[in-house]
């Protein structure tokens, strides 16, 4: 592992597992209601930020009362992107009457950083918040409520993504399992880089999730992918009982081809933001629903074209049960396709997948978007086993492919990406970011998507 990594930062809780207490998850959220005051309640969440909050009390902001249309409150505040919130201080996000030195001091919240290039903040963090969400929105999926519910056993999870503050070492050996426990939670990495894993660290990975009698597992694609090819190796497949989410990342078909090798279920895909909460889980093939009660979304459509991909929007999101630095109409700067299919818990439309970071997207010259998502879909023709392109110009386009002739993922992308120079060349492996993260696609700094290239940009 290299020795720049050690001790980075991560989006994750405070050094040290607090040992959560369970969270008990009635058989009847098997059927999640339908929230009926969606639209009141994010209405209430609205007005208390702006009233009770230091960071909107101070912008005077004129909304509408709570009789107006949803549209006309929303519309009534602006924007709120990662650099405005960039240089703010803590204590302008706690409502009046809170002492946010004193929170952060006895651990009660936190700072994390989330985001990546310059989307890169810092936010607060609840832990217990968190937890409390996220069980909730992930009973949306029905055979997430069977297991959440105790029907395969006690519910036991664990967790394999970018590793947790306190938990990664450089130059020694893993935390014992007993560290690497949040309350039913096990956290399985310690590592920063999976390509830095070794054999037995991953063959560790494998009987772990047998010895903790694993149900659910929430993980990372990619950190997910490479355990997953170990895994097919040895001949052997995930012990899980229940459930595989995919969160933090674009699943590539790649990767998707990897999991069905070891694992006899199709994935669920939870699209979930640190900032945010969790806001759309996968109920079927084609449809991922909004989860109730933590947020309201807002999916600005796109105003330019996006080849590949169909009903393109930008996601803003409110949350409506964070009192600790409350969001309200946040640019988490992810791509989504709607959804034809009807809304099933909110008024906010369902989605059908999650496209990537606009961050990521490719602009062509004639200011179209390529999400990553439309790029994957075309990479799926050269059977690349991961890739990543870069743009570096507004006219070229560079490709480092992985298990893949060259040429064939020149060829997959020539049609997508017209009007642009595609040049590819073959990669033993595709590195992580600093902070763990993986990119499939990326643009250099200095290539900006047209300004007003969704809906409401400028409101």
């Amino acid at each position: 592992m290299s020795l720049a990594r050690c001790g980075a930062e991560h989006d994750a809780p405070p050094p040290r597992f607090a040992r959560a207490a369970p969270v008990l998850i009635s058989r009847a959220m098997g059927a999640v209601l339908r929230d009926d005051e969606h639209e009141a309640r994010t209405k209430r969440a609205i007005h208390a930020a702006v009233a009770r909050v230091p960071f909107y009390a101070k912008q005077s902001l004129a909304v509408p009362g709570e009789a107006a249309p949803l549209a006309d409150v929303l519309a009534s505040v602006p924007l709120l992107t990662p650099s405005r919130v960039r240089p703010t201080l803590p204590k302008v996000w706690l409502p009046e009457g809170r002492d946010a030195k004193a929170e952060l001091a006895s651990g009660k919240i936190s700072v994390i950083e989330t985001g990546l290039g310059d989307a890169r903040v810092r936010v607060l963090w609840d832990g217990a918040w968190w937890r409390a969400q996220e069980r909730r929105a992930l009973a949306v999926n029905a055979e997430i409520a069977r297991s959440l519910a105790g029907e395969l056993g006690p519910y036991k999870e664990a967790a394999l993504w970018v590793p947790e503050r306190g938990t990664g070492s450089c130059g020694a050996g893993d935390p014992a399992f007993e560290d690497r426990l949040e309350g039913t939670r096990l956290h399985l990495n310690s590592r920063q880089d999976p390509t830095f894993w070794s054999e037995a660290v991953m063959t560790r990975m494998l009987d772990e999730l047998a010895l903790h009698e694993t149900v659910g597992l929430l993980a990372d694609p990619f950190y997910l992918d490479v355990l997953a090819r170990h895994a097919a190796t040895l001949g052997r497949r995930l012990d899980v009982r229940g459930f595989v989410a995919l969160t933090r990342a674009l699943t590539t078909g790649a990767h998707r081809e990897a999991f069905a090798r070891v694992f006899s279920k199709s994935p669920v895909q939870v699209y979930a933001a640190r900032e945010a909460g969790v806001l759309f889980v996968e109920t079927d093939e084609e449809t991922m629903q909004h989860a109730p009660f933590g947020t309201h979304v807002e999916l600005l459509r796109a105003r330019v074209p996006t080849p590949g991909a169909e009903d393109v929007a930008l996601v803003v999101v409110t949350t409506l049960d964070r009192d600790v630095q409350p969001l309200v109409r946040y640019v988490l700067g992810d791509l989504v396709q709607i959804s034809p299919a009807p809304p099933t818990y909110t008024t906010v439309p369902a989605i059908r997948t999650v496209e990537g970071k606009l961050d990521d997207a490719v602009i062509r010259p004639d200011g179209a978007i390529v999400t990553p998502g439309a790029l994957d879909r075309a990479m799926a023709a050269s059977g690349a086993r991961a890739y990543q392109v870069v743009q570096t110009d507004a006219a070229e386009v560079e490709v480092e492919v992985v298990g893949a002739p060259p040429d064939a993922a020149r060829a997959a992308l020539s049609g997508l990406l017209a009007g642009m120079n595609v040049s590819a060349r073959a990669a033993t492996a595709i590195a992580v970011e600093p902070n763990g993260k993986y990119r499939s696609s990326r643009r250099k700094a200095g290539i900006n998507a047209p300004s007003n290239a969704f809906e409401g940009e400028g409101a």
